[in-house]
Formats: C-alpha cells, structure tokens, sequence
C-alpha cells in the first residue's frame, strides 16, 4: 500500500466508539433504489458493498424517510421507519463491515420538498408553515403539536431500527431545505408560535428531535448532524447564522460531528453542484465552520482527487473529505489511491446526467461513465469473465461506444483492433469538450486510453475502414461504433410533414459541429435554431455569446433549454445567457429561410412572424446514424454489431452503456436488458467471496 503521498487521507479518524479506516468517505445521497417497497434489497447491499471493497472508510445512507407524510418527488427512497427494514438492514450493514467500512444511517424528512403525487394514495406534505416547494408546487399543513410528537417517534423509531441494524451512527438531515431545516429557516418558517420567530424559537423543534434521537439510542453510538453552510438565495441564512446553530447543537452534547453542505431548494444547483460549480468551492466556509466548533467536520465540495483532499486536510479545515461522485463514478477510487494506481481511476464529470438526473425523471440512480453503478450484482467487477476462447475483434470506431467495446472485450482476453479514422480518439466528446465548461468531458477519452492500453488493446488513428480492410483483417467479430453527423435538413418531428426547410442550404447556415470547426466564419447577428433543449444547444448558443455574437434562439419548446433542469445547470446557464443579452422565442420552428430573413410559425396558434437581418444561422438539430458501414459488413461477414450513435444517436451514457455490453458480448435482445425489479430482490446477506 503506497500511502505515503496522501498521509492525512489514509490516517485513521475515532469518532466516539468506532475507528474509519481512512478519511474518504461518501455523504448522503439519494439513490431511489428501493423501488417499489422502499426496503433495503440487493441493489441497496452491493452497490454499497461494492464501495466498502473499493476501500472507503465511510458511507452514508442518504434520505431514510422516517413518517409516512415525508413524501418524495419519486419512488425508491428507504422507509426508515419500518421494522422490516431491520432485518433488510442487517444483511447491508454486515457487507459493509465484511469490507473493513463504517456506514451511517440519514435519517430525514422531506417536509414540503417533495409532492404527494408519487404514492399510490393521496397524502399530505407536512412543514413548519402553509408553503409550496418552489420546484414542485404543493402546499404544505403548518404543523400542530400533535404532529410534531409523531414526527420525533418516527425519528426515534427509526434510530433504534437504524441501531438494531448494525449501523454504525445516525445522520439527522437538517439541510438542503428539508423539514428540520424548513423550521430553522425564515425563509421557510413563517409560524408565530413558540416554534418560530426568534432564533431561539426556530431552533427549537430541531433541538427537541437531535435530544430524542441520543436518548434512543444511547451515549455510545455515534450521532451527527447534516448542516448548510449557505442557503445560496439573497437574504437567506449564511455562514455566520450557520456556524450559530453549529455551535447550538453542539452545546448540547448530543451530536459526535458535523456534516458540512450548501444550498436550498430554490437553489437546488448548490446541493449537488455541476462541473459549472468550481471544485473546492465550498471549503473556505466549511474551514471557517471548523475553526469555530471542537467536533469534527466532514466536508462536501465537489472534491474529486486524492490530492485536493490531501490539502483540505492537511490545513486542518475538515476531518473528513467527501468526494460522493467521485465514487459513483468509481467504487475502487479509495483502493487505487492506496495502492498507487490513480491513473485507472474512472473519473467523476459532474454531469449530474446519470445521477441526480435521473431521480428527478423518477427512476434510480446510475453513473454515465460507470454502467455498474446501481447494477452492481449484475455488471460488478466481479461478474466479468474471461471469454472462453480468445478471439479477434476489430472495433470501428474510437468514440466513447468503441472505446468502451475495445476496452472491455481486451480485458476479457480477445484481441482487439481499435480503427479510428481521425488523428484522435474521442468522437462526440471531442466536440463537447469545446463547449463552456464541459471539459471535465475529456476525462472519457482519457480514462478508457489508459484502461485500453493495459488491457492492449492495437490503436490505429487514422485508418479509414472498408469492407476491404474490414476483411483484410479477418476478424472474428466485428463492433461498429462510426457516430452520427448533425442532419442539415431543418427537420423537426414537431412539423414531421415537411422533410426539408427552404432555405437551409444557404452559405450562411451552419450546423453547431460546423460552428466548433471554424468559429471565424460565423457573422455577428445569429440565430439558433434549437430541436435538442439540452446541453447540446445550451453550449454551442453559450459560446457564440461569450465570443460576442448577438444571438437570438428559436426553440420548439416551451421553455429554454428545458433539459438542464434535472441537472442543475439551468440556473448557471441562464444567468451567463440572459446576462450578456440573449434573446428567445418559444414555441415556434422556421418555415423558410429567406437571405438574412427567418419566417417563424408558432405551433400552437400558427400564427407567423419574420426576424431578420442574420448574419448566420446556426442548427442546433437532430444527428443522424452513420451507418452505412455497418450495413455493408453485415451483408458480407458474420457477426457484425453495432453500437452508440450509428444505432440512434443519443447521449454519452447511451453510447458507454452499449460499448460496456458489448465489450462483455452481450448482444441478444432476449436476454441483454435488466427486467423491472430483477435486482431490486432480498436474497439476505450477500456472499464476500463473490466479490473476490
């Protein structure tokens, strides 16, 4: 174990009866993979066991529910409060500690930040006043007494499960605008009882459940505390009123440390910030926090290398390094640290595409560049097999779908030959990476190069594929992974009778690939002509204006880049958009383009209007599958696949997804795809040499 270069990670942390291994650690998070139940199943027990494995010194269950009115926006969160979770519990908890790992409990309760919506009843949202979540909408019952002694059973009720589980400390969640939070804040808080108004009185309730919870169970086990440093909206409580309440709850005596974090609903992108949010941004407040307490301090910031964490602790401005993501993406991060070995770390993008993206649609949690996140029975390291007879697979393509392919096909043994026809490796994230504050994306590439070489995979750039070459080759199959290229025509399936716009084909229009090649032929005024509503079209229209182009865009939906919000980088993007100038219409498509002149029609009052005087238009539209080659080798050779754009373009994760199955030679529909609720089972304790 080579931990001489990170000495203050890999020391040891006492924290009241237990001893962490080392200081990395995963903070709460939501993963909705208890769907339907909400009780711990297999997924729960080796997404965890996984990570305990993978060497980490500490987890964090994130967002155990512990009443019935605590209503998320989504199923799969854990019920907390059920006595069959014990048993469930049990057999994640013994997993954990099989591995060498600690794991906490959070125990939470969503308040009005959730919707009723989501069970198969209707319910009532519980919170400190008669409020609406700003994201969801319904509104709240202020709470009586009565409730609020239900509230702090469940709490307790849930602690002394959480205990007799084998876990190995509590969280009680007072952040990220949460029910204990909604009561603390006056941002939330509006009651004029002896529970609101005055500091004193705000703190009142969050006091009276931490005293319950360390009355339940006991002076020997481990309590903390999930705190904001900042709520991040104008007026809002800050570092000092934070650090004021630390230091409350810590007079107490009843809490062992304090989990720093940051932001509220209203500013949801500060609770789990994207790649836009600089790493590290939060730990100037959390060294204050820190400085102004004697417990210990565990930190979030977007934290995604051995070496920041090195530094944060080293100054002594925390006790504990989250880096949650980096070990989504990654559940040997902690061990390939140890051993010397980071440059195989599969890291984190802050996407937020595959994780808290997905929870806001309403399904589980994954990783965009780790198709074993959350399937890790199925797809673990330890599942992956030789392949029974070595062979030779020549893979087309060195994109993020035939890099994948090459790399996991390598490792299972055959011999693979990789053939990009470019001078570089990449496809898409090439053009990705040159967008604003997307190039966390480059770590794509640059992880599967190093994965591809030691695994030996044979490069070869510039080689353009035939099915003259394909044969030359004589492989024994053959993976198909040529992209896709942006479609000129101007079609939109909103307006799915007309196949081509009059117009387009005009010198002055230009595809977003066409604007990334050759910036200097784009004029001042611009038009964008937006079909995607993702980050796609929010990048290519976020660099013309950083570059000084009057930019107008043209959507079909009705709202602006409508697909950031599950990723939390809407708020970010808007603001540098809407600050230099950026103007819109909605609900509307081109009809022809006439010169520098565009006519419009809205799509819903057809109604018609022209903009004029553009310089260039810019099509920010569908792709189309690159898949002539393809069809070509299937009609001539045996065994021909294909995967990633050149199927249906789509996004990255499709593409990493599609490569990962068949690097593993998972090809038959049948049998390739997880069933609904097929790892979502209890089986009961987990086998540790499965993992081995």
């Amino acid at each position: 174990m080579t931990v001489e270069r990170y000495p203050h990670l890999f020391e040891p942390l006492r924290l009241r009866g237990i001893t962490l291994r080392n200081r990395i650690m995963q903070s709460a998070h939501a993963m909705a993979f208890n769907s339907p139940e909400g009780l711990t199943n297999n997924r729960d027990i080796y997404y965890h066991a996984a990570r305990a494995k993978g060497g980490i010194g500490l987890m964090v269950t994130g967002n155990r529910l512990i009443h019935p009115t605590s209503n998320t926006f989504c199923r799969g969160f854990s019920y907390g409060y059920r006595e069959e979770m014990v048993e469930r519990d049990l057999a994640l908890t013994e997993a954990v500690h099989g591995f060498g790992a600690h794991i906490f409990a959070q125990l939470n309760h969503f308040g009005v930040m959730g919707e009723t919506h989501a069970m198969d009843d209707y319910r009532v949202l519980w919170s400190a006043s008669n409020i609406k979540s700003p994201v969801f909408g319904e509104m709240a019952k202020a709470m009586e007494r009565a409730d609020m002694d239900e509230i702090v059973e469940g709490w307790v009720r849930s602690a002394q499960y959480s205990q007799q589980a084998g876990f190995d400390g509590i969280e009680v969640h007072l952040a990220h605008s949460y029910l204990l939070h909604q009561f603390i804040s006056p941002l939330f808080n509006k009651r004029e009882d002896e529970y609101g108004g005055s500091y004193e009185n705000r703190m009142r309730f969050a006091l009276e459940v931490i005293k319950a919870v360390r009355e339940a169970v006991g002076p020997d086990f481990v309590v903390g505390i999930r705190l904001s440093m900042d709520e991040m909206v104008p007026g809002g409580m800050e570092i000092v009123d934070w650090i004021k309440v630390a230091q409350t709850v810590e007079a107490t005596g009843h809490i062992d440390y304090i989990m720093a974090t940051a932001g509220v609903y209203q500013s949801a992108t500060y609770i789990m910030p994207p790649y836009d949010v600089p790493n590290g941004w939060l730990v100037d407040p959390i060294a204050r926090l820190k400085r102004a307490v004697s417990l210990p301090v565990f930190c979030v910031s977007g934290i995604g290398s051995a070496a920041e964490a090195e530094k944060i602790l080293a100054r002594g401005d925390a006790d504990m390094v989250a880096m949650t993501r980096a070990q989504i993406a990654d559940p040997d991060f902690a061990r390939k640290i140890a051993e010397g070995r980071e440059d195989e770390i599969y890291h984190c993008l802050r996407c937020n595409q595959g994780c808290v993206s997905r929870l806001f649609q309403g399904t589980s949690m994954t990783c965009q560049i780790n198709p074993a996140t959350g399937r890790e029975e199925v797809f673990g390291p330890q599942t992956l097999e030789l392949a029974p007879v070595a062979k030779h697979w020549v893979v087309i393509g060195g994109g993020p779908a035939g890099m994948k392919a090459a790399e996991g096909l390598a490792k299972r043994g055959h011999r693979v030959t990789l053939l990009e026809k470019g001078a570089e490796l990449g496809g898409q994230v090439n053009h990705i990476v040159r967008l604003p504050r997307r190039d966390s994306f480059a770590w794509i590439t640059e992880d599967l190069k190093v994965h591809m070489a030691k695994a030996g995979v044979q490069i070869c750039l510039n080689s353009e594929a035939t099915v003259e070459t394909i044969k030359a080759l004589q492989p024994d199959g053959v993976i198909v992974a040529t992209g896709s290229l942006p479609d000129r025509s101007g079609y939109s399936d909103i307006n799915p009778l007309v196949e081509r716009v009059p117009g387009l084909d005009a010198d002055h229009v230009f595809t977003a690939l066409d604007v990334l090649a050759a910036p200097e032929r784009i004029g001042h005024r611009v038009l964008v002509l937006d079909e995607e509503g993702n980050r796609y079209s929010a990048g290519i229209t976020e660099l013309l204006v950083e570059k000084g182009h009057q930019v107008h865009v043209v959507t079909r939906w009705n709202a602006l880049f409508h697909r950031l919000a599950t990723t939390l980088d809407q708020p970010l993007v808007y603001a540098n958009l809407f600050s230099r100038g950026l103007t819109y219409t909605l609900n509307a498509w081109v009809s022809q383009v006439r010169g520098s002149s565009v006519d419009l029609f809205n799509l819903y009052s057809a109604e018609e209007e022209t903009l004029e005087h553009f310089d260039s238009i810019v099509l920010a539209v569908r792709h189309l599958p690159q898949d002539a080659l393809y069809h070509a080798l299937n009609a001539e050779l045996a065994n021909v696949h294909r995967v990633g754009d050149c199927v249906v373009p789509r996004k990255t994760d499709h593409a990493i997804f599609e490569g990962f199955l068949a690097g593993r030679e998972i090809f038959d529909n049948w049998k390739r795809y997880i069933e609904p609720g097929a790892i979502e089972q209890f089986d009961g304790p987990i086998n540790h040499h499965h993992f081995l």
